[in-house]
């Protein structure tokens, strides 16, 4: 359960690349795509506070909150991009 947890924000995000690519081919511009990938970003950060403040020493789960929101956020802008074919 523990690992669950831990890995839930990197799962969050798989599955936004994964709704990406079953979606992009079909989307066009205001389609109701986007909205998972609208709502994705709470999930993900709410996992990493939880994590934060849940374990303890909190450093490690501090710099994988950094480290992931890092990656994350390019990657979020790509999917919607991608999806709602706009360009920010």
């Amino acid at each position: 359960m523990k690992k669950v947890v831990l890995l839930a924000p990197i799962g969050l995000t798989l599955l936004l690349m994964a709704w990406t690519a079953m979606t992009y081919n079909y989307s066009n511009y205001g389609s109701w795509y986007v909205y998972p990938a609208l709502i994705i970003p709470l999930p993900v950060l709410l996992g990493h506070v939880l994590l934060i403040l849940t374990r303890t020493p909190r450093t490690p789960y501090l710099l994988y909150a950094v480290i992931h929101l890092l990656i994350f956020v390019p990657l979020w802008i790509g999917c919607l991009m991608l999806i709602s074919k706009d360009s920010l």
